[in-house]
């Protein structure tokens, strides 16, 4: 049997952003359900922040994969380093799926800072390299997660972003 990796990059690799101008930005922030990215480009609509953030990543090598989970092990949101290979590295984006429909685009933008974070330092490579970063940066918290106040303060800054484009 093959191994799955290859179709998986394959899928990572393949644009799933919007045609145009911005396609090449949205192409570094993916998801697997068109729902999903109606939601995210909602959100880039409403949120000047979240737009800086998908374009800041549209100039990286990493490219962001955006799921909503059930998963208990994601309570909130999560981001996660994937892979890296040369030239490029893979992140997913949990968002847990009991998340309140207003909490999404805090939440993504949240999780996208964590993104540029890992974007900005070429050398996070591997879970050791992201746990090193987060020290640096942030600050440990329970079950081998990290927060840094930049994330929760884009987190704020969109929720009120989205609350004035009510």
């Amino acid at each position: 049997m093959l191994a799955p990796w290859p179709l998986v990059i394959g899928l990572l690799l393949a644009p799933s952003g919007p045609p145009g101008e911005k396609a090449a930005a949205a192409s570094h922030v993916r998801t697997e359900s068109a729902q999903l990215r109606r939601l995210i480009d909602d959100t880039a609509a409403q949120s000047v922040i979240v737009r800086e953030l998908i374009a800041r990543l549209g100039c990286s090598d990493v490219i962001v994969y955006v799921e909503l989970t059930a998963s208990p092990q994601i309570p909130r949101a999560r981001t996660k380093l994937v892979t890296a290979l040369p030239g490029v590295r893979f992140l997913r984006i949990g968002i847990n799926t009991g998340m309140s429909g207003s909490d999404f685009a805090p939440l993504l933008g949240h999780e996208l800072q964590h993104a540029v974070e890992i974007a900005e330092r070429d050398e996070v490579r591997d879970e050791d390299a992201v746990r090193r970063l987060y020290r640096e940066i942030g600050r440990a918290g329970p079950r081998d997660s990290f927060e840094t106040d930049a994330a929760l303060d884009v987190e704020w800054q969109v929720r009120l972003e989205c609350r004035r484009g009510e």
